[in-house]
């Protein structure tokens, strides 16, 4: 398994070092300080198996380097790892092809099971506190509730309906009365905001 960390902190990126040797004993780890050197292993390699990215590097803007990830190796899933817990952040490097979103101040163990997650095609959206109660006048059915958790998989409109023997159609109708009873337009937002009222269980 091939790991780029990508962290202008070393002492943060020897702590996750170790933390690999658990989430996989043939992990190798390539290690950048800035955006110019992630950039030059992106576009050399393609044995990418992960990478984990801080959003704030001294040398790029605060998604530059993730916006390239995503032309460069879309294949390849990315976990951003921030000391940031602003929710137009998260929401924003969701929006922008992230798979999961983990706080600097995790746990170990959260750290490994959002990885874990990740490397099973789910996205992991943090808790960020502060839920508000569920909607009363439109609750979310037990179908839509399958689709929501289908979604923070990863899965497409047509995958979602594989699982749950729907027409691709109807999964759409699902996801537009989601959008309409949450407020939100996106995919990303429908989790982030499902995630923030329980209607799913929070990363680990």
């Amino acid at each position: 398994m091939n790991i780029l960390l990508v962290d202008d902190h070393a002492l943060f990126r020897e702590g996750l070092r170790h933390l690999f040797r658990d989430l996989d004993a043939s992990v190798r780890v390539s290690e950048a300080a800035g955006a110019r050197e992630a950039l030059e292993i992106l576009r050399g390699r393609d044995d990418l198996d992960l990478v984990l990215l801080d959003l704030a590097l001294p040398d790029a803007r605060p998604f530059e380097v993730l916006e390239a990830s995503r032309r460069l190796q879309p294949q390849v899933p990315v976990v951003v790892v921030s000391a940031s817990q602003d929710r137009f952040e998260i929401e924003r490097a969701l929006g922008l092809g992230a798979q999961a979103y983990v706080f600097k101040s995790s746990s170990s163990a959260t750290m490994l099971a959002a990885l874990r997650r990740v490397m099973k095609g789910e996205v992991v959206v943090p808790d960020t506190g502060g839920a508000a109660p569920a909607p009363r006048e439109a609750p979310l059915t037990e179908r839509q509730i399958e689709v929501l958790r289908l979604l923070s998989r990863g899965l497409s409109n047509k995958e979602i309906g594989d699982h749950l023997g729907l027409a691709e159609n109807t999964v759409k109708i699902h996801l537009g009365h989601i959008y309409r009873t949450l407020g939100v337009t996106s995919r990303t937002s429908a989790l982030l905001k499902a995630f923030q009222l329980g209607l799913l269980a929070h990363a680990p």
